[in-house]
């Protein structure tokens, strides 16, 4: 039954035309990425981050 669907045409062997429109295209709606220099740092740890007496002590 090639060409039942018309939202995803087949080729004659049932197999995905490569012509075929995709239907997962994004528009243009969606925000834009920050800069890198923006962008907040995540997964930076300093000392003042944790009080002293919650330190673990080294040996």
């Amino acid at each position: 039954m090639p060409g039942s669907d018309p939202e995803n045409p087949r080729g004659p062997l049932g197999d995905a035309r490569p012509d075929a429109t995709n239907p997962h295209v994004q528009d243009e709606s969606g925000q834009k990425p920050e800069k890198l220099e923006d962008r907040p740092m995540v997964g930076s740890v300093k000392p003042e981050d944790y009080p002293e007496d919650e330190r673990a002590k080294g040996a």
